[in-house]
């Protein structure tokens, strides 16, 4: 038995974005679809106010590029760029002179492969691609309600043990040891993103991009090439909070991976309630 609902995004996206459920008669949650992030107040627009200089470039960016150039090839995030070490990425936008389809504008474009998003056996709802994903490409981003820090701690205190947490917390650091704080939350109103499930053994990573504004948007990549109908999945910690067969006591709170991997921790990614500080 399969239930399909033809498009999820309702036209919102490049590509139709369906639900199939091969399993049950179990629905998707109700949700507001939106492509891109959305601020939740207008206060929040102060910290992402200023914009990029834009490029002088004739037609398509070259090296010289002050925008990110450098960060795509052929239309694919570069081998050679690393989330540690290299220079945040910054798309050339509509203030450039570029052409649109120059090397610096990829996350912009939107969604290129047929997501799907469908019952799984193990984890509830997942997303998979219904077409092989080279290695390095944009699958698609995280999108959802950008909150400030009040209104994530109320939301995670009224959240059940048994509900999922959705909060997406992005920290990047900036000068005199400072950090920008961005916190995503696609619970009411967000995007297929919301859908990817942890990984102890993800074949997605997430890089922070501006484009079109100075809001950063969470952008997955295909980390190898991805084989078709294969469950997409990005590691929601970066690293194992505990080991599995380890004696030391776990958080009563964290809850068990269900992952499957060979290197699996056993719990996902837990942090203390002071985590967003």
């Amino acid at each position: 038995m399969t239930l399909l609902l033809e498009d999820v995004s309702n036209g919102q996206e490049n590509i139709k974005i369906p639900f199939i459920n091969e399993i049950n008669y179990e629905q998707l949650p109700k949700f507001v679809y939106t492509p891109n992030c959305v601020l939740k107040s207008e206060s929040l627009a102060e910290d992402f106010e200023s914009i990029s200089l834009p490029c002088d470039c004739e037609n398509m960016c070259g090296d010289k590029c002050s925008c990110s150039s450098y960060a795509y090839n052929d239309g694919k995030l570069s081998e050679n760029y690393d989330n540690y070490t290299s220079k945040p990425i910054i798309e050339c936008s509509d203030i450039c002179s570029c052409a649109v389809k120059c090397n610096s504008r990829v996350v912009q474009h939107g969604i290129k492969f047929p997501l799907q998003i469908f019952l799984t056996e193990r984890t509830s709802f997942g997303v998979r691609s219904a077409k092989l994903i080279p290695k390095f490409s944009f699958v698609c981003e995280y999108a959802g309600e950008i909150i400030d820090e009040p209104e994530a701690q109320g939301r995670l205190k009224s959240h059940r043990p048994d509900e999922s947490n959705y909060i997406y917390v992005l920290k990047e650091h900036s000068s005199n040891d400072n950090y920008i704080q961005t916190i995503i939350d696609p619970t009411y109103v967000g995007n297929v993103g919301r859908f990817l499930n942890h990984s102890c053994s993800p074949n997605l990573f997430s890089v922070p991009i501006r484009a079109g504004s100075m809001i950063p948007r969470i952008c997955f990549f295909a980390k190898n090439d991805i084989l078709p109908f294969q469950e997409l999945t990005y590691n929601y910690g970066g690293h194992c909070t505990f080991k599995k067969n380890t004696s030391s006591l776990v958080n009563p709170r964290a809850r068990k991976c269900l992952c499957c991997s060979s290197n699996c921790c056993g719990y996902l990614p837990f942090v203390e309630d002071i985590w967003l500080k």
